[in-house]
């Protein structure tokens, strides 16, 4: 018994068709797919680059669309930073927030500039309370060295810094030893 096939046999009247999906776009087909893209959310120049590159090999095309983006005003890495930085100053810290726009492919000195501006290093103390009273309410209440290990370790990829950690969990076991 054969299995069934869950696609059709090719007919002879379809080969002579283009089987690649990798056609070469024209300018006002790039730039239809690059807005489409970015009505699902925002890009950073470079990412949005990469993305357009794989639609489209002609870079020279690409960088037309890029530019034309960039005078209509719907690609602006200095906005896209504010913006990152201001969605996940709430749930992480300034080393991870630097690292992902990094990885985006923004400019250092501008991401440097755009933390210092929107997020200050003494601002991120709130935050590293929050995200540690939020993980303590799911540790089970003897704190052994186990579960502090693995408290410090998730903080620490949350991309707070780790002096700011350990300030932080003194205080707050020495709260609760004298609490009881």
């Amino acid at each position: 018994m054969q299995p069934k096939r869950k696609w059709k046999e090719p007919s002879a009247t379809s080969s002579s068709e283009p089987t690649s999906k990798a056609e070469p776009h024209s300018f006002q087909q790039l730039y239809v797919s690059a807005l489409k893209a970015l009505t699902r959310r925002p890009f950073p120049i470079r990412e949005l680059e990469q993305k357009l590159l794989q639609l489209c090999h002609d870079a020279d095309t690409v960088s037309q669309v890029i530019q034309r983006l960039k005078a209509a005003g719907y690609l602006d890495d200095r906005k896209f930073c504010e913006a990152f930085i201001h969605l996940q100053r709430k749930a992480h810290g300034r080393a991870r927030i630097e690292r992902e726009l990094r990885v985006r492919g923004l400019n250092p000195k501008l991401v440097r500039e755009e933390l210092e501006k929107a997020y200050p290093a003494e601002a991120e103390l709130e935050p590293l309370q929050h995200a540690l009273e939020r993980k303590l309410r799911s540790l089970a209440p003897p704190m052994d060295a186990k579960k502090l290990s693995r408290l410090y370790n998730h903080l620490l990829r949350r991309g707070f810094p780790g002096e700011a950690i350990r300030l932080a969990l003194r205080r707050r076991l020495k709260m609760e030893m004298y609490s009881d």
